[in-house]
């Protein structure tokens, strides 16, 4: 019987956030669920600033990966969590990169 923390080398490896990567990713997890819960986020000036906003801070935070978040400027793109989805990309090639400088 194998150990606990035996098997995959990959697996573990791809759950244990960094401070960076876990307060990103609550920034991200903020911006979207802020989308989805105030209603008057909807109007059109005030969801589009903080669209805006959560663009200008994802360029910040993840540099050319950051780009992802502009589809929050399509219309009706609002139903898909785009700043999280961006956060996953930004965190899967972070360890990819990791992996093959190894």
């Amino acid at each position: 019987m194998k150990k606990r923390g035996e098997g995959s080398k990959f697996f573990p490896r791809y759950f244990v956030f960094t401070e960076e990567e876990l307060i990103f990713f609550i920034i991200c997890l903020l911006l979207d669920v802020s989308e989805y819960v105030v209603a008057v986020l909807l109007v059109t000036i005030v969801g589009d600033i903080l669209d805006i906003v959560g663009i200008v801070a994802c360029l910040a935070m993840f540099r050319w990966v950051g780009i992802i978040s502009l589809f929050e400027l399509v219309p009706g793109a609002d139903i898909l969590p785009i700043f999280v989805i961006t956060w996953l990309v930004w965190y899967f090639t972070k360890k990819r990169r990791e992996r093959t400088a190894y």
